[in-house]
């Protein structure tokens, strides 16, 4: 039977350990959905990271260093879509499973109820699974540490922590999310001066 990993998220930016994990499912299922959030990541006191920058990163220079058997798809909310994914196979009858994927503290929003109501025949079967993955599994680095890496300027510490097939075009990926703090700078200025 067919295993179908299903992997949301934000990856604002998307770094090694992601990657690492997209690697994992990769391995232990037959295919991996991976869903890239589009939306922008604007928080106060933090490198905003712009959905439209990300999706020309994705299109560029991520996409190509993916494994093989991995679909993405670029949709407004993440965890909605694995939610659609399922239920579209439960309404096909599909005969298929789900492993879904992400960090073990994430996988707990996940309920059973949840899962019952979209999908209940799949549900009943068993044919979804979820799988908490720690940070031990993949390579220990975080969002938020490379939206510091950006912020601080640090290129060769961000390069590194990028997936290896990415790394080659690590200056422009930065350049490219760089340049979202100085637009912010500027909009922040406009702000204060025009009022």
């Amino acid at each position: 039977m067919k295993t179908i990993g299903l992997i949301p998220g934000g990856f604002k930016p998307y770094t090694a350990g992601h990657h690492s994990l997209v690697e994992l499912a990769a391995k232990e299922c037959d295919e991996v959905h991976l869903f890239v959030s589009t939306k922008d990541r604007v928080r106060q006191g933090e490198v905003p990271i712009y959905g439209k920058d990300m999706l020309k990163i994705w299109q560029s220079y991520l996409e190509p260093v993916l494994p093989s058997n991995v679909v993405v798809s670029y949709v407004s909310v993440p965890v909605s879509a694995v939610y659609d994914d399922l239920k579209g196979a439960e309404e096909i009858g599909e005969d298929v499973s789900f492993k879904i994927y992400s960090d073990e503290e994430d996988i707990l929003k996940y309920k059973d109820e949840s899962l019952k109501r979209v999908a209940p025949k799949l549900f009943k079967k068993g044919r979804i699974k979820r799988r908490g993955v720690s940070r031990q599994e993949t390579v220990p680095v975080s969002g938020t540490m490379m939206r510091g890496l950006i912020a601080s300027g640090d290129v060769e510490k961000f390069i590194s922590l990028l997936p290896q097939g990415a790394q080659k075009n690590g200056k422009k990926i930065f350049a490219i999310l760089k340049r979202a703090i100085k637009e912010e700078v500027l909009r922040e200025y406009v702000r204060t001066v025009l009022g």
